[in-house]
């Protein structure tokens, strides 16, 4: 670990605020493993951690202090925060406008290009509110730096301006900005209006070091600096020169926090979960997807295809449930809530075309229970990660953790993941639906000791690093980075 402070830069930050019974404002710590790693790393280094005030009680708490800094303890961890609040009809717009509705979309090839987008003058002024949060963030952090020198990690898309504003306040600061979520291909590039690819170009070049969950990410980004003006890409040592600086893009898989997901596999809440499951069950074999109700991960095309292997291979009619545990998502952005009516609409009719007296096709939950997922992790026959795109997706890395059936994994081509799953999963292409339920007739089919190779394999990788190991790589990195030219 660095011996310099660190300055971790998120929209979402590692606690938020809700009020208690009596209507004091209480923080809650977030979850996984992500926040784990960057709170170890900010606490080890007496650090601090940015983020947003992303609801009414934070902004609350955020405005109870001149500059937003705040010393909070949780599940008796003390986390050192700041946090930035911005008028919510500006918020909306940053975070629902920009970041939710036209990042994430064109990030993971989802718009409907007949229809949408429109780039009109609501864009241009949902475009200013996210120019303007990360002019907020770089300055917050420039501040942080000239009070004590830091290395600052960014995280994510949100924050894609953010690396060059800080740069221009801060021109000496060492930044890593690491983008979460895959970066956009040049076809689905090229049709954002010229003035923000390069405003988003530019905006992550400030940093010394971007970091990619998969090389395939990196190389769209390179794609993308070819089209700006001004910027020398060198692919092979995979550097940016621009304005007489050299950014370097890496490439850091995300890990999981296998310890925790274990243990929590081994608890009395999970454990009678996992019984009540069972017997649900009653012998039947199981399909698991896991996902948040998000278009990108393909929920759809899961169904259809389940539908398609009923079809096809009538002999599991009544030996084969499909479990789908969703975490909702992004309720208030229409698409969302659309797709998600479909979804339930299209569980429907798979389950009054083959159900029967005692059997129902394919369980459907939405809500957010973690418990209840582990315990669904441990039972599973076949795991369903069909994503159209995936920075990372660690569902396929929690699963095999705890799984004790053998289960196997069919996972999507187009994850981060499969780059280092990919030869133990069997691959699907995530738009073939006749295909995908061929390959789960295959995983259901596969012999035992096939199945147990494939799953050791995939414990062993998603066992190997841990998310402070990730953070690590990083800093490493960035050291490097940030050095002087000799």
């Amino acid at each position: 670990m660095t011996d310099r402070k660190i300055l971790v830069a998120s929209n979402r930050g590692p606690v938020s605020f809700v009020p208690d019974d009596g209507g004091e404002l209480q923080p809650r710590r977030g979850a996984g493993g992500l926040v784990t790693a960057l709170t170890g790393a900010v606490q080890a280094t007496g650090g601090l951690w940015v983020a947003s005030a992303m609801s009414s009680h934070d902004r609350a708490v955020a405005t109870s202090t001149p500059s937003g800094r705040l010393d909070v303890i949780v599940d008796d961890s003390k986390h050192a925060i700041r946090l930035l609040s911005v008028e919510p009809e500006e918020y909306d717009r940053f975070y629902n406008g920009v970041s939710n509705h036209l990042l994430w979309f064109l990030h993971h090839a989802l718009w409907d290009l007949p229809v949408t987008p429109s780039f009109d003058h609501d864009t241009r002024r949902d475009w200013e509110a996210y120019r303007m949060v990360n002019q907020v963030f770089g300055k917050a952090l420039a501040e942080e730096i000239d009070r004590s020198p830091a290395d600052v990690l960014i995280q994510d898309y949100h924050l894609s301006l953010a690396p060059a504003v800080l740069r221009s306040l801060a021109p000496q600061a060492r930044i890593a900005y690491f983008h979460h979520i895959p970066f956009a291909g040049t076809p689905q590039f090229s049709l954002v209006p010229s003035w923000m690819r390069r405003e988003l170009v530019i905006g992550l070049l400030g940093a010394d070091l971007l970091g990619f969950q998969s090389a395939r990410w990196g190389d769209a980004f390179l794609a993308a600096c070819r089209g700006v003006e001004g910027t020398t890409v060198d692919a092979r040592r995979r550097t940016v020169r621009w304005e007489d600086r050299v950014v370097h893009v890496g490439t850091y898989p995300i890990s999981v926090d296998a310890a925790s997901i274990q243990q929590l596999a081994e608890s009395p809440e999970v454990r009678a979960k996992r019984a009540r499951l069972e017997e649900r069950l009653n012998g039947r074999r199981m399909l698991l997807r896991v996902d948040r109700t998000e278009p990108s991960k393909n929920i759809l095309r899961g169904f259809e295809a389940f539908a398609a292997f009923l079809r096809a291979y009538p002999g599991w009619r009544s030996r084969v449930t499909f479990l789908a545990l969703l975490n909702p998502s992004r309720q208030r952005v229409p698409e969302y809530r659309a797709y998600v009516a479909r979804c339930r609409e299209e569980v429907d009719r798979i389950n009054e075309e083959f159900g029967e007296p005692g059997w129902q096709p394919i369980e459907l939950s939405i809500h957010d229970d973690f418990e209840e997922v582990v315990a669904a992790y441990c039972l599973y026959d076949a795991l369903l990660v069909n994503s159209i795109l995936d920075g990372m997706n660690l569902v396929c890395k929690e699963g095999p953790l705890v799984n004790d059936r053998h289960g196997v994994l069919l996972l999507s081509r187009t994850t981060g993941a499969f780059d280092e799953l990919g030869r133990h999963a069997v691959p699907v292409a995530p738009l073939d639906i006749v295909a995908t339920g061929d390959a789960l007739n295959g995983a259901l089919r596969m012999p035992p000791a096939e199945r147990a190779r494939r799953a050791a394999a995939l414990r062993r990788v998603a066992a190997a690093s841990t998310p402070a190991d990730w953070v690590e790589r990083q800093l490493r990195d960035l050291d490097r980075a940030a050095a002087p030219e000799a």
